[in-house]
């Protein structure tokens, strides 16, 4: 058996992964109204409506609903979320999820199924030169869609037609 001498006290056992990793929660029969901050990952099962403020990854679970301004790492939407979000890189909606805000992120994932309706802002690093950028956010829509198709010298082509029409 181990003792421990007079006046001192154990050591308290080494950070584990799973404690570095922690995650806060609302759970399913919680409902949270106001702001909300937290340096890791945040679980919603509830209801959750007001400010959300999640430096790691924020996850709306099925069944749960959000109705906030949210600034996260990353958002992962299985359940409801409404209002304006700011993500620094992936908003991802499940073939569950139901979103009506404004996303502005580096990457949106709509999975199907997924619900989205809304506005959305795509990040993009600012181009070190003034050469033209081949960014789908930087593109009009229709020669993006031609570059996935592999019609986009058609595209371009048709659009130089029409601009000479309208010249002539």
């Amino acid at each position: 058996m181990a003792s421990t001498l007079p006046g001192m006290q154990p050591t308290p056992p080494a950070p584990t992964a799973e404690r570095r990793t922690s995650e806060s929660l609302v759970d399913r029969d919680s409902h949270f109204d106001g702001l909300y901050r937290t340096k890791q990952n945040l679980r919603v099962e509830g209801i959750a409506e007001g400010e959300i403020e999640c430096e790691g990854t924020l996850t709306v679970e099925k069944g749960a609903r959000v109705k906030a301004k949210v600034t996260a790492r990353n958002v992962t939407v299985a359940g409801e979320l409404e209002g304006e979000v700011t993500c620094q890189d992936t908003f991802r909606i499940t073939p569950t999820g139901q979103v009506e805000a404004t996303v502005t992120a580096r990457r949106l994932i709509v999975q199907e199924g997924g619900f989205y309706n809304g506005e959305f802002r795509m990040i993009t690093e600012e181009p070190s030169s003034r050469e033209p950028s081949t960014r789908a956010a930087d593109l009009r829509t229709e020669e993006w869609l031609a570059r996935l198709t592999g019609a986009e010298s058609s595209t371009r082509q048709s659009r130089d037609e029409e601009e000479e029409e309208e010249e002539g």
